[in-house]
């Protein structure tokens, strides 16, 4: 069975498609040389504004730092079997992203009581779509808070700032499905060791 490889697996190996330095890379998202560093040594895990961050300035979409290399034309994704990233009280769960010209990217994603998503808000191209599967979350979108309970949907231009948190005592869990309009993804796996980003470029 083909082992997984890891967010800092992936960023690394992205970082040198793109001909970056650590220090380049962390101008261009934002964030500090050693936080790259610390990611790509597999020594911490990025937090959900963290991974958008490295995604924009990569040019991927967010799915790159989860999926595996293969393409397929249906996608059943069983439980216990998505790959997940966990950081400070908050899991991601990749639904899957790996149908061509797919333009939606789903996760699962798992708050902490008193956890967010980091508190830098988070401005993408698409839409967001979020559906509360168990207990509440806030989310903060262009200066509002809209209080997201089970059973709620909400959706929202993704170009307005926006950031997600649990301030309850209660664990919440809620599907996010991000809309990435006019994605192209190259169906030809030319270069797919050497660039395992091709078929993510948003």
């Amino acid at each position: 069975m083909k082992q997984e490889s890891s967010v800092g697996e992936r960023l690394r190996t992205l970082r040198a498609e793109r001909n970056l330095s650590q220090r380049a890379l962390a101008q261009l998202a934002g964030i500090s040389p050693n936080s790259i560093s610390l990611i790509e040594r597999d020594e911490t895990s990025p937090s959900v504004a963290t991974l958008q961050n490295l995604a924009t300035a990569l040019q991927v979409r967010v799915s790159y730092f989860f999926q595996d290399e293969s393409e397929q034309s249906i996608l059943h994704v069983k439980s216990g079997q998505r790959f997940a990233v966990d950081s400070q009280g908050v899991r991601i769960e990749s639904i899957g992203s790996r149908i061509p010209s797919q333009e939606i990217e789903p996760f699962l994603v798992q708050l902490a009581p008193h956890t967010s998503s980091g508190e830098r808000q988070v401005i993408h191209a698409g839409h967001e779509v979020v559906y509360c599967v168990t207990g509440r979350l806030e989310y903060y979108i262009d200066g509002t808070v809209y209080l997201v309970e089970r059973g709620d949907f909400l959706v929202f231009e993704a170009s307005l700032p926006h950031l997600w948190r649990n301030p309850f005592d209660e664990t919440a869990e809620f599907l996010l499905i991000l809309q990435t309009p006019g994605a192209k993804l190259e169906p030809v796996k030319r270069h797919f060791v050497e660039y395992p980003s091709i078929t993510h470029i948003g």
